[in-house]
């Protein structure tokens, strides 16, 4: 039977193209499926990419440049044997979906040569301990210590008590893993502090609750990199960063912040006037917010406040604005934490906050799919 007989037309989404004799049909339903269903292989490709330091040296040969294989490969990797078959056929990928930009030229001979550049998509993805980056999030997502977790996922809706993590792991939730693996909790440290810098300096670009404060304290704050951005940006705020021993021991100094160690379900420091909770209540339950929230209601002076930073769930699904990153963030939440650790809508947050004794809760602003909400003491 020749091409173009006998094949299935869907709605209008459907349409055929005639060039050089050979006839395309598209499905655009039915593309969306295959692409949805084989995705893994652009977080892979990037990953890959990202170890073999390729959008490093794009960087360094600047904007507007673009490479070719051997010559990226040169850069990216002096010294290796490179098999540029393999590379460029990741380089195309990663053009496909807008991480870097391809240029086609023909030689005399005919045959095409393909060089590639940064696109804005891709500066994300360069290391840059300033501003901040994705790609130190994109390389822990694409850890097999994370990966394997995925496979236990149905296992925990058949039985809540599973936890995907903790059953890929030997029992040990993602905390517990990542004291007793110091490798793993460098990658996941350094995961948050890249995106701690990258999103703090847009929330400060909006969000002015800083204004007022004169001592705030980061609740579980890593290795420091939001506190630091906000203190940067308002001199006048004492910093207090407060996380476990094992992480604060891995800190380094940083003007106008002073770090401290604990556990933050047994006390917070006090003599904050206000504290900062970055992707932290989405890491736990119910109760286990609650408890936290109340530690930080018992320290806070009147008129204090809880600034929260997480996803905050919307009841009606909006394709645009970050809605579709927030549910992404929520299944990631089910696979790597403990049972219970989820994001939670507006009204979820209000409860949390009223139960821990708070006066008012209030969604104050969005950037991306991430949103600022204050926990105000009476």
């Amino acid at each position: 039977m020749a091409c173009g007989e006998g094949h299935d037309h869907v709605g209008e989404d459907v349409y055929s193209t005639n060039q050089q004799k050979a006839t395309t049909h598209i499905d655009k339903v039915r593309l969306a499926a295959i692409e949805l269903v084989g995705q893994a292989a652009i977080p892979g490709t990037l990953a890959s990419l990202a170890r073999l330091n390729v959008f490093e040296a794009l960087a360094r040969a600047g904007d507007g440049v673009e490479l070719t294989p051997q010559e990226l490969g040169n850069q990216a990797m002096p010294g290796k044997v490179i098999n540029l078959s393999y590379l460029g056929r990741m380089l195309r990928l990663a053009s496909s979906v807008k991480v870097l930009r391809e240029v086609a030229t023909m030689s005399e001979d005919g045959s095409t040569e393909h060089r590639y550049g940064l696109e804005p998509i891709g500066k994300f993805l360069v290391d840059d301990a300033e501003k901040g980056s994705l790609v130190h999030l994109l390389l822990m997502y694409q850890d097999p210590v994370f990966l394997s977790t995925w496979n236990h996922l149905p296992e925990s809706v058949l039985d809540d008590s599973v936890q995907p993590f903790a059953r890929a792991h030997g029992g040990l939730h993602a905390w517990e893993y990542g004291m007793q693996n110091p490798e793993f909790d460098e990658k996941f440290n350094k995961a948050m502090a890249g995106h701690s810098k990258l999103y703090m300096r847009a929330f400060l670009d909006v969000y002015q609750g800083f204004e007022g404060v004169r001592v705030l304290i980061d609740v579980g704050g890593g290795f420091g990199s939001a506190i630091s951005t906000i203190t940067a940006r308002y001199p006048h705020i004492k910093g207090i960063n407060f996380d476990q021993p094992h992480v604060i021991k891995a800190c380094p100094e940083l003007p106008g912040v002073e770090h401290m160690s604990g556990d933050m379900f047994e006390s917070i420091p006090s003599g904050g006037d206000a504290i900062f909770l970055k992707y932290i209540l989405h890491d736990w339950d119910d109760e286990s917010c609650i408890k936290l929230l109340k530690n930080c209601h018992k320290v806070l002076p009147a008129n204090g406040k809880v600034i929260a930073v997480d996803s905050v769930l919307t009841d009606t699904i909006n394709f645009e604005g970050g809605d579709r990153m927030a549910f992404m963030v929520d299944m990631n939440m089910m696979a790597f934490n403990h049972s219970g650790a989820r994001e939670r809508n507006e009204g979820e947050m209000r409860k949390l906050g009223l139960y821990a004794g708070f006066l008012r809760v209030d969604v104050v602003c969005k950037v991306d799919q991430l949103s600022v909400t204050e926990f105000i003491k009476a």
